[in-house]
């Protein structure tokens, strides 16, 4: 029979991981919600704007003011197939698994996966897969437009996200995510840690659809693409999990590449990202590709070789 005393423990081990998700959870709101109002500040000081500045001191409340509109407004399921709104909600639940797998505070990680690398390319692909269903079960051609492009774009990123996460595990000899800021410096990674930062970085940059390859989104040409009809909770829970998205990138390659300085690092790369934003304009999708499989590719097989 099993004890009271297990029982006990049990249950307190349950209600600490439930406390320590919900805590959790909060965090990741938060910082998506206030990433923007940082993302729009800095844009704005680039581009001699203000900024939000309306909402509280230096627009400080306005993320909450977007968040309270959006879960207020009326009627946002309506008009919706049941397909779509799965895959929002899937996409929301994926993003929020991904950043769990990151060593933010040290040894402390939410979820330690020991095979968390090779996971990361499950959960990017369960993303595309949502972003494609979100476009292609929307009634405007703007949306399916969207959702083909983000098809497009996963076939030309795909490969050379997949030879970097395989750059990274010969270089650590482990696909462990965090065990990665421990590894020795061998001669290898020493050589080929500026090279291989900036060929991922590109990467990144194609698999999180930012600017200049934010193709299925592409609001100046199809009106936000794959998300244009969808409102309400369901927009906010898209916006979030871009944000979601931008803060696990970053994070990642802060990881892999700046070792326990992760928060720093990750603020670093998403002020990187924000100012390419603000400064360059998008390419178009065949250009993308070819840079994907002519230039990065290659690049990354070469890295390969000289790491086994």
């Amino acid at each position: 029979m099993v004890s009271i005393r297990s029982l006990t423990v049990v249950g307190l081990f349950m209600m600490f991981f439930l406390i320590s998700c919900a805590i959790f959870f909060t965090i990741c709101l938060a910082c998506a919600a206030y990433l923007s109002l940082f993302e729009r500040k800095l844009i704005g000081w680039i581009q001699l704007r203000l900024g939000p500045d309306q909402c509280g001191v230096c627009g400080i409340g306005q993320p909450i003011a977007d968040a309270l509109k959006l879960l207020f407004k009326r009627s946002a399921l309506d008009g919706h197939s049941k397909p779509a709104i799965f895959a929002i909600c899937l996409m929301f639940t994926t993003t929020l698994i991904q950043l769990s797998i990151i060593p933010f505070f040290g040894d402390f990680v939410l979820w330690r996966a020991e095979y968390s690398l090779i996971l990361i390319l499950l959960l990017h692909s369960i993303i595309v897969f949502c972003e494609i269903m979100i476009g292609t079960a929307s009634h405007s051609k703007f949306g399916v437009i969207g959702g083909t492009r983000a098809y497009l774009q996963h076939i030309g990123s795909y490969i050379p996200f997949v030879l970097s996460i395989a750059c990274i595990i010969l270089a650590t000899d482990s696909t462990d995510l965090s065990m990665v800021p421990k590894i020795a410096e061998n001669l290898r990674w020493i050589l080929l840690k500026i090279p291989l930062f900036v060929v991922f970085f590109i990467t990144i940059l194609i698999v999180a659809n930012k600017i200049p390859f934010d193709f299925p989104e592409a609001e100046s040409e199809i009106v936000s693409g794959a998300y244009v009809e969808y409102g309400g909770i369901l927009f906010g829970l898209i916006y979030l999990s871009d944000y979601l998205n931008l803060i696990f990138y970053s994070a990642l390659i802060s990881t892999v590449f700046f070792g326990r300085f992760v928060i720093p690092g990750t603020i670093g790369v998403i002020s990187i990202i924000i100012l390419i934003r603000a400064i360059l304009p998008r390419y178009r999708q065949d250009k993308m590709i070819k840079i994907a499989w002519k230039i990065l590719s290659p690049l990354l097989f070469v890295c390969m070789m000289f790491l086994i």
